[in-house]
């Protein structure tokens, strides 16, 4: 494919709830985007069966301007109400219909490269195929930028798996397993691993786990507060799920957040990451061995099991260890992105991409969406509730671009951008 004539305005690369929520809010100003990816791939492939969402239900709609396309509309669609917290099989079931009514004719094909080739971008499919695009809208999740312990570098895999290699933890069934983390997925992992029969052990360096106490008194608020209330309720505790009442609006509106100071900034990003687990952990986690206030010194493969060599002098012998280790942002990660563009785009110190409120790039019309926004939009970005503070942005630049070429062609003068966010 090539020639202008064949370039589409918008290609959006991946189609998990950014992707998928990018494309509804593009299609509501009448851009029509070319959506890649499988949908909701890294729920359904990198996420264990019976987990529950940490987020409530409110918090985690797939934001569009087609307000149908909520997690309610959905319900009346599936003819059930869901349970809060949302199971993530209701969650990717929600997830699919939303890319049916949104982005029916997605490209299933993966993306093997993103140049920039005469003003174009240029994506090569995988099978070879060549896709022109005006703009592309990188919605690439979190997957690129999982982090294991140095000590873990010679272990394979198939012995210590990232957490987001692992799905199926019905297989670890009587097998000795070492959980390494004290956050939301190392304690809901342990948790499933201890009802799927393993034998559990929890190693952390933290002097105790800790966990995220019922919200009552929003929860009371909210239901005092419901039905033609609801507006007022969501202006006193947006619907994110998202800090105190002294930092919820804050961390829910990218303007307030973007008037902090970083330091005030730095600590709302830090309290939204905080390693917790949700309050309903707790008591599936009785009976579960922990070891807290050790790390890993060093470890050695034995015979197809681990020993693991802690801090305090110890040693723990597994069959296997799952490292809930988290991630870290680093777009030089980002392997699809041809070197010669991946070197224009500006970076923080610490791998981050340096953008404007549209999440443009440095480059011009390449966006980027998800958690690599995070601190140009605010912590949402970290979480599907984001999609409300991404989505109208990007659909709001893109429009803008459209409206500027089509007056370039016509001879007059183009539109201003959007200035640079402050980083």
């Amino acid at each position: 494919m090539s020639g202008l004539s064949q370039t589409k305005e918008v290609v959006i690369i991946g189609a998990g709830p950014y992707g998928l929520s990018a494309a509804a809010y593009l299609r509501s100003v009448g851009i029509e985007p070319h959506v890649i990816g499988r949908p909701m791939s890294f729920w359904k492939d990198n996420m264990p069966s019976k987990m529950l969402l940490r987020s409530k239900c409110e918090a985690s709609n797939i934001d569009a301007p087609q307000k149908h396309l909520s997690i309610k509309g959905f319900e009346r669609v599936a003819r059930r109400k869901f349970t809060d917290p949302l199971p993530i099989e209701d969650f990717i079931k929600y997830g699919n219909w939303f890319q049916k009514e949104v982005a029916p004719n997605i490209e299933s094909r993966l993306v093997r490269k993103v140049l920039r080739n005469n003003g174009t971008f240029e994506a090569t499919l995988e099978d070879g195929e060549k896709l022109h695009a005006h703009s592309v809208i990188l919605a690439l999740g979190i997957g690129f930028f999982l982090t294991k312990p140095p000590e873990f570098a010679g272990i394979s895999s198939e012995l210590a798996p990232h957490s987001s290699e692992v799905s199926d933890l019905a297989k670890f069934k009587r097998l000795r397993v070492a959980v390494l983390g004290k956050g939301q997925s190392a304690l809901e992992y342990a948790a499933i691993l201890h009802e799927n029969g393993a034998d559990v052990i929890i190693v952390t360096r933290a002097p105790q786990l800790a966990y995220r106490p019922f919200a009552w008194r929003k929860n009371l608020f909210r239901t005092l507060t419901s039905g033609p209330l609801l507006p007022f309720s969501h202006m006193v505790f947006p619907p994110t799920d998202l800090g105190t009442i002294k930092t919820a609006r804050v961390m829910a509106n990218p303007e307030k957040f973007r008037r902090q100071t970083p330091e005030v900034q730095a600590q709302l990003l830090k309290d939204c990451a905080r390693p917790v687990g949700a309050y309903w952990l707790e008591p599936r986690l009785q009976g579960v061995q922990v070891k807290t206030s050790v790390t890993v010194s060093s470890v050695e493969a034995n015979g197809g099991r681990l020993n693991l060599f802690l801090s305090d002098g110890s040693k723990e012998q597994v069959d296997r260890v799952v490292l809930a280790t988290g991630y870290k942002i680093d777009i030089s990660r980002y392997g699809i992105l041809d070197s010669v563009l991946k070197q224009e785009i500006k970076q923080t110190s610490d791998g981050y991409p340096v953008l404007q409120t549209s999440l443009e790039t440095s480059v011009p019309g390449l966006f980027m969406t998800g958690v690599v926004g995070e601190r140009t939009l605010g912590p949402t970005l970290r979480f599907v509730t984001g999609t409300n503070n991404a989505g109208p942005r990007l659909a709001a630049a893109l429009a803008g671009k459209r409206k500027s070429r089509l007056q370039q062609s016509e001879g007059e003068n183009p539109i201003h951008e959007l200035e640079p966010a402050q980083v």
